[in-house]
C-alpha cells in the first residue's frame, strides 16, 4: 500500500521560504522599516518627517488599487508570476525610495514598495499557499508569516546599522538590489500549482489525491464565481470583515505600540525594545498558531484570536504594569495570527478550486477594511489625546469579529471537502 508523504516536501518547503522572504521585506521595507526609513529620506529631502510619513500613509491605501490590480493579473498569468514580479517591483521601489530626489519620487516609490509587498504577500504568495496546501494552510501560513516578526527583529536593526554606515542611498541599493535577486529566482523556480511539478496538493500521494480531492484543475477553473456572485455570496463578507477587523485590530496595535508603552510609563529605549522582544515571541507564536489552526481548526483558531485580543486590550489599559506585560506578551504572540487568519480563513470557506477568482474579491475588500487603522488612531488620538480609547475600540472590533467567525460555515463551498466527505 502506498504510504502517506510527510511535510511540506521541498518544493512545498521553497514556496513557503519565498513567501517568507516577502512578508520579511514587508516588514523591512515598508511597515516596521519606516522607522528608519522615513527619518533617512526627511533629512535627506530636508522636509519635515511627519510629510513622509502622510506619504507613507498614502502609498498604504494606494496599495490597495494595486492588489486589485494583481486580484484580476494574477487569475491571467498565474500567482507565481504575480508573487515574483510583486517582490521585484518592490525591490526596485525600495532602492527608488532611499534615492528619492524630491517628495513626489519618494511617494511614487513607496506606492511600488507597499503595492507589491501587500499583493506580493496576499494575492501571490496567499494563492499559491491555497493551491499547494489547501489542508495544511493554516500550519503554511504559520511559516510564511513568521518572515514578518523576522523582519522586525532582524532587518530593521540591520538596516538602523547600514544606514547609520553608508546613508539611506547606498543601503537601499543593497537591499533593494538583493530583494530583486530573490525575485527573480523566484520567477524561474516557482510553479503556479504541485501538479506542475509532478507533485499533488498537501504533498499527499495519488492514491490520497484521487480519493479526498477534486479533480478539477484550480488553474483553469473558477468554480462558477463571478465578481458579482461573490459580491452577493454572504461567507465572502463575513469573511472580509471578521478577518478584516482582526488585521485592524492588530496593525492599529502595532503601528502606534512604541507610543502607546511610553503612555503607560516606558521610556523611549524601553518602548523601542519591547518591539524586538514582542517579534520574537512572534516567530515562537506563528508556529504555535499553526499547529492551533490544524488542530483546532479555522472557527475555533480565529475565535480564541479574538478573545486573546480582548484580553490583552483590557490588561492594557487597565495601566497595571504587570498586567501590561501580560498584554504585550500576548500581542506579541498573535502577532502571525491575523494575517495567517486573513488567507486562511477564506482558503478554508472556498477551498482550493476557483481560489484566484475568490481572493480576487476577498483581499482588496480586506485591505480596506484594515487600512483604517491609521483614521482609527489618528481620529482617536486627536479626539481623547491618549490611545487607551482606541484600545478599548480594539476590544470591541475583536468582539464583533467573533461573532463574524461564529456565523461562518466552513468549507462550505470547498470542493476538495467535498469530495473526501462524499457519500
Amino acid at each position: 500500500m502506498e504510504q502517506t508523504k510527510r511535510g511540506f516536501g521541498a518544493w512545498g518547503w521553497f514556496l513557503l521560504i519565498f513567501g517568507l522572504l516577502i512578508f520579511f521585506s514587508n516588514g523591512g521595507f515598508f511597515a516596521d522599516g519606516t522607522n528608519v526609513i522615513s527619518p533617512a529620506v526627511a533629512e535627506k529631502l530636508n522636509v519635515d518627517q511627519s510629510l513622509i510619513l502622510t506619504m507613507n500613509s498614502i502609498a498604504g491605501v494606494i496599495g490597495v488599487l494595486v492588489a486589485i490590480v494583481a486580484g484580476q493579473v494574477n487569475q491571467r498569468i498565474g500567482p507565481s508570476k504575480v508573487a515574483a514580479g510583486c517582490l521585484i517591483l518592490a525591490g526596485l521601489g525600495h532602492i527608488a525610495a532611499g534615492n528619492a530626489v524630491n517628495v513626489p519620487m519618494y511617494l511614487i516609490a513607496m506606492c511600488c514598495v507597499g503595492g507589491g509587498l501587500s499583493a506580493g504577500s496576499f494575492v501571490g504568495i496567499g494563492t499559491l499557499v491555497a493551491m499547494w496546501f489547501p489542508k495544511k494552510q493554516g500550519q503554511a501560513m504559520s511559516v510564511v508569516a513568521m518572515g514578518s516578526n523576522l523582519g522586525t527583529m532582524l532587518f530593521v536593526p540591520l538596516l538602523t546599522v547600514m544606514v547609520g554606515a553608508m546613508g539611506i542611498g547606498t543601503s537601499s541599493m543593497i537591499c533593494g538590489i538583493v530583494a530583486v535577486v530573490v525575485g527573480v529566482i523566484g520567477a524561474i523556480l516557482l510553479r503556479n500549482t504541485p501538479t506542475e511539478r509532478g507533485l499533488y496538493p498537501d504533498n499527499v500521494t495519488e492514491a490520497e489525491f484521487k480519493a479526498n480531492y477534486s479533480t478539477k484543475p484550480p488553474e483553469v477553473s473558477d468554480a462558477g464565481w463571478t465578481t458579482g456572485k461573490l459580491l452577493r455570496t454572504k461567507e465572502v463578507w463575513l469573511c472580509v470583515f471578521a478577518t478584516g477587523l482582526l488585521m485592524l485590530v492588530q496593525m492599529g496595535i502595532m503601528t502606534q505600540l512604541v507610543s502607546r508603552n511610553m503612555e503607560v510609563g516606558m521610556d523611549l529605549g524601553m518602548a523601542t525594545g519591547v518591539m524586538s522582544a514582542i517579534a520574537v515571541i512572534g516567530i515562537i507564536g506563528s508556529v504555535i498558531f499553526g499547529r492551533i489552526v490544524f488542530k483546532l481548526g479555522i472557527k475555533k483558531a480565529g475565535v480564541l484570536t479574538g478573545v486573546l485580543y480582548i484580553i490583552a486590550m483590557l490588561c492594557n489599559v487597565s495601566g497595571v504594569m504587570p498586567l501590561v506585560w501580560v498584554s504585550l506578551v500576548i500581542i506579541g504572540f498573535l502577532g502571525a495570527a491575523a494575517p495567517n487568519l486573513m488567507n486562511s480563513v477564506p482558503g478554508s470557506v472556498f477551498g482550493r478550486v476557483g481560489y484566484a477568482k475568490v481572493n480576487s474579491v476577498v483581499f482588496p475588500l480586506t485591505s480596506i477594511i484594515f487600512m483604517l487603522n491609521f483614521a482609527v488612531n489618528g481620529l482617536i488620538k486627536q479626539l481623547f489625546n491618549s490611545l487607551s480609547v482606541a484600545y478599548i475600540v480594539f476590544a470591541v472590533l475583536a468582539f464583533i469579529s467573533i461573532l463574524l467567525i461564529l456565523a461562518l460555515q466552513d468549507h462550505k463551498y470547498d470542493q476538495d471537502y467535498m469530495a473526501a466527505h462524499k457519500k
